[in-house]
């Protein structure tokens, strides 16, 4: 009980210091989230963009219908059936009835010439999923194939940026872990010397180092309680919408994940297990646990 009344010992003497510093623990940890939860969702992006591609398969015209069909599972044959793919055959018909629904005057002259349109009107295969990276060369070695078009590295630039924007928010997380750690320690430092008559007379009773410790300890937990709960409240509060607003920005941001409830529990724990962490380095290196004077 005596330990837990010493902990609060700074909160009665130096109220605004250790609200302000529960303020700035709670502004960095939702900084952390923001930029934790950017870096995910950027990884996910990166991988659909990398693996995911449309390809178009163009038939020599000569081909009949049931070569077509020998063509289509020859392709189906070599790609696999364990990825989810979407695979279809674009007939002279298929092509007419889409083109209706966009440009219907166009697709009636196309119709009006059907002694030429074998000729005029296209016969490809398009597949879109996660294709293995050597499909293309294997399609184009196929029998009836005249080219094939892929989407591989349609996105080549974006992937680039994206990933450095995932080291960029890292870099940023540890910068900011590293500060925040390091400002409760000072902070823990300061509360050391409000605790320090206390200390050296527990100290002077045979006190060990443990026991020492855990007024500190308990400050500063206090402090990162503070920080995380306020941090849970902005991230519950502010991150639906962010999340919302981000994926709004682009299509290519739609693959963005949704808001993440859970990060703010964790957000909580994170805050308490940093300011207790540091309140126990900040009074392990107090002068009264290392038997020095304070100035």
């Amino acid at each position: 009980m005596y330990l837990l009344k010493l902990s609060l010992r700074p909160w009665r003497m130096a109220l605004w210091s250790q609200l302000f510093s529960s303020l700035a623990v709670g502004v960095l940890l939702l900084l952390v989230a923001f930029l934790f939860w950017m870096q995910q969702g950027l990884k996910t992006l990166i991988t659909q963009m990398r693996e995911e591609q449309v390809m178009t398969v163009y038939l020599d015209p000569s081909l009949d219908r049931e070569s077509e069909e020998k063509l289509m599972g020859s392709v189906q044959a070599l790609i696999g059936s364990d990825a989810p793919l979407e695979i279809q055959l674009m007939s002279a018909p298929r092509f007419i009835d889409r083109l209706k629904q966009t440009y219907p005057d166009l697709a009636r002259e196309v119709e009006e010439l059907s002694q030429d349109a074998p000729q005029i009107i296209p016969r490809y295969i398009t597949i879109s999923g996660i294709l293995p990276h050597f499909a293309v060369e294997k399609i184009k070695e196929l029998r009836g194939v005249e080219s094939v078009e892929s989407s591989k590295d349609r996105y080549h630039h974006i992937v680039g940026a994206f990933s450095v924007l995932r080291w960029i928010a890292r870099v940023l997380i540890a910068g900011i872990c590293f500060a925040l750690i390091t400002g409760l320690i000072h902070l823990s430092r300061m509360n050391a010397y409000l605790h320090g008559d206390a200390l050296a007379l527990l100290k002077l009773w045979g006190a060990g180092t443990q026991t020492l410790t855990y007024p500190g300890m308990i400050s500063g937990a206090l402090v990162g309680l503070i920080g995380g709960v306020l941090a849970a409240s902005g991230w519950v509060t502010l991150g639906a919408w962010l999340s919302t607003h981000i994926r709004s920005i682009s299509t290519l941001l739609s693959g963005m994940p949704h808001f993440a409830a859970h990060l703010a529990v964790l957000l909580l724990l994170l805050g308490l297990f940093v300011g207790a962490l540091a309140g126990l380095f900040g009074t392990l290196f107090a002068p009264q646990l290392r038997g020095e004077k304070s100035i």
